[in-house]
């Protein structure tokens, strides 16, 4: 494969170094992981890390795609299924292995060796999360299954529609909005089908793949109104407040993931975009490691949850004391299997990866 055009999109390590410490900060007091009880401070997020993963992925992929169909008038569904494969099942499956020598010790054995393991090894462990009968050492997999299937479709509307591809995704935005806020209204909240459309998140994902279409085809007013920098500072700030959960309380729960989504959008392109003075520049070693290696770090986390629960259990200190040690403990044992994951075993995957690569990326997080 020709791979003489490499795209480095500033700043984008970043978020997902925030996305993937947003999520392992709010599951150490979540109980299907975690066993502290009270014993910690619960840091309770209203920020979604995991909808800002969807939204990075859907502006990623999407521009990746349409620069290859830019420069070959063509775009191979074989290389990238190729490449989703190299990226995404070495780790994916290794932790399964791994969390089956677990559940011997920290788990229930008759909840991981069951039926339900079949979920996550076929990536549909979104079933059991809406079903809330997951398997709790890697219930966080329903994600990475949503991405998956997201996967199953969304490059062939970009290589068979030829025109108009930016309507019809915003269309298809609209749709899935609709019919989800319909659910809501007349089903309720508890409504298994309400609670699909909340999990498969897919437009959350077209709505990266809108801004990825607009900033591809560098769309002026798009730009100048997104990289304004008062848009840039009023976007922070609402983020900002959103990490504390402050908003969440005033907004109806159905456009919640539709405002994490667009507020993740804008950071993104105000990240990426290099021709405006960032308001906050993510464009660092620190932020750039993480960034690296955010997807071991979403995928390795409950199990070094879970270990430091068994370990810190019956610790006896002041709350603020292991509250400390415990975020701590997790935060620095997660980072450091993360890195040796992506060092030792994930680039092996990687090199291979690049064979079947037309537009190189060297973002090489998540979502690469």
């Amino acid at each position: 494969m020709n791979q003489n055009k490499t795209v480095y999109l500033r700043g984008l390590n970043g978020l997902r170094a925030i996305a993937a410490l947003t999520v392992v900060i709010y599951h150490v007091t979540l109980p299907a992981i975690s066993d502290f009880g009270n014993s910690i401070f619960k840091i309770g997020f209203g920020f979604d890390g995991v909808t800002l993963f969807f939204v990075i992925s859907g502006f990623l992929i999407t521009y990746l795609l349409l620069l290859e169909k830019e420069k070959t008038n063509h775009i191979s569904i074989k290389d990238f299924y190729i490449r989703r494969i190299l990226r995404i099942w070495p780790i994916y499956y290794l932790f399964i292995l791994i969390s089956l020598c677990f559940a011997f010790y920290f788990a229930k054995i008759n909840d991981i060796y069951s039926f339900k393991l079949t979920y996550y090894i076929f990536f549909t462990a979104n079933i059991p999360f809406i079903a809330q009968t997951g398997i709790s050492i890697i219930v966080h997999y329903w994600s990475i299954g949503v991405e998956e299937q997201f996967y199953l479709f969304w490059p062939w509307v970009i290589k068979l529609i030829k025109n108009k591809m930016f309507s019809v995704t915003i269309l298809i935005i609209l749709a899935l909005f609709i019919v989800k806020s319909g659910l809501w209204l007349f089903l309720g909240n508890n409504s298994v089908l309400y609670k699909l459309f909340v999990v498969n998140r897919f437009h959350c994902m077209l709505i990266g793949a809108s801004g990825a279409m607009l900033f591809n085809s560098n769309n002026k007013v798009f730009m100048k109104v997104v990289t304004n920098r008062y848009t840039q500072i009023v976007t922070w700030l609402i983020t900002i407040i959103l990490f504390g959960g402050i908003l969440n309380v005033f907004i109806p729960a159905p456009i919640i993931p539709e405002i994490t989504a667009i507020i993740s959008l804008i950071l993104i392109i105000g990240q990426v975009d290099t021709s405006s003075k960032k308001v906050i520049n993510l464009e660092n070693f620190i932020f750039d490691f993480l960034g690296k290696i955010s997807y071991g770090i979403y995928v390795i986390h409950p199990i070094v949850i879970l270990f430091f629960s068994y370990i810190y259990a019956n610790l006896s200190l002041p709350i603020v004391i292991k509250s400390i040690i415990v975020y701590s403990s997790v935060i620095f044992t997660t980072l450091v299997l993360a890195y040796l994951s992506y060092e030792y075993y994930e680039k092996c995957f990687l090199k291979l990866k690049n064979k079947f690569t037309v537009i190189e990326s060297a973002n090489s997080g998540f979502l690469k």
